[in-house]
């Protein structure tokens, strides 16, 4: 009998598989939450940082830069080799944010760039945060907001659904949205033993050339574009064409440039 792969499986998949041009394409627009996270973390020279989901480095590069004693973890060796690739100045290792190896109250920050998304499990990686942050410790993460604000999550699942399926043979994923929900973020933060839950907007833009939307669309993300793989030929064609016309009001000289506001929640450890 064949196992199917569960949701981390293939989530470990597909980012070890775009390691190598993360910056390229993830990079371009995830790099809007690094300042907003640093800052709503507090860290400054000294601090003993934790860079959750570090993918490529560019959050612990950025922590060192301010003087802190940066350890970056990510469950993709892929990813590590390439974040240990561009600088000496950062403790980079694989790790599991869901079960963190450090030991208890070992860091004075945490922080997690848009990686809480991509876990089975953001409960535990949260409760994780916690148990390595020494009390008084600050603990950060970015997410990204949903379809009420959003055109990119509002315009592809209709697009998708007009023209293709949506019901494609794939593991069941977490709610993609749910810490954008402020309730909710601080419903989980507070059952972890956090408190004073602070949260920013952030915003970011997604910019691509509208020629190399097909490109763009495999290379940046990873459900999606299973997704997308997992579509008959001809609905995947009449997919690309519709997105193409769904992103021309936000086209300019060939340019998409789509609004994509995210959020980061902090919060001290108790």
């Amino acid at each position: 009998m064949v196992t199917q792969p569960t949701f981390k499986t293939l989530e470990h998949r597909g980012w070890s598989e775009r390691a190598r041009i993360y910056d390229r394409y993830s990079g371009r627009f995830c790099r809007y939450g690094i300042a907003a996270l640093l800052n709503a973390a507090g860290i400054s020279r000294g601090h003993s940082t934790l860079d959750v989901c570090c993918g490529t480095g560019e959050a612990s590069l950025a922590a060192a830069a301010r003087g802190a004693i940066v350890t970056g973890v990510d469950f993709s060796e892929e990813m590590v080799a390439a974040a240990k690739a561009k600088a000496s100045n950062v403790h980079f290792q694989v790790g599991d944010a869901e079960a963190l190896i450090f030991g208890d109250a070992a860091f004075d920050r945490v922080i997690n760039n848009f990686g809480t998304l991509h876990l089975a499990d953001p409960d535990r990686a949260i409760a994780e945060a916690a148990r390595v942050l020494k009390p008084g410790g600050r603990y950060a993460f970015t997410v990204w907001r949903g379809p009420d604000v959003s055109p990119l999550f509002r315009i592809l699942p209709e697009v998708v659904s007009s023209h293709g399926t949506l019901d494609v043979d794939l593991p069941p994923a977490p709610p993609l949205f749910r810490f954008a929900e402020r309730e909710e973020a601080m419903r989980v933060l507070h059952g972890a033993g956090f408190t004073d839950v602070t949260f920013g907007d952030i915003p970011a833009t997604l910019d691509f050339p509208v020629a190399e939307l097909s490109d763009f669309f495999r290379h940046a993300f990873v459900r999606s574009t299973m997704v997308l793989d997992r579509q008959e030929p001809a609905a995947r064609a009449r997919i690309e064409e519709a997105l193409g016309e769904s992103f021309q009001p936000f086209t300019d000289n060939g340019i998409v440039r789509l609004p994509l506001p995210a959020l980061v929640v902090s919060a001290t450890r108790d």
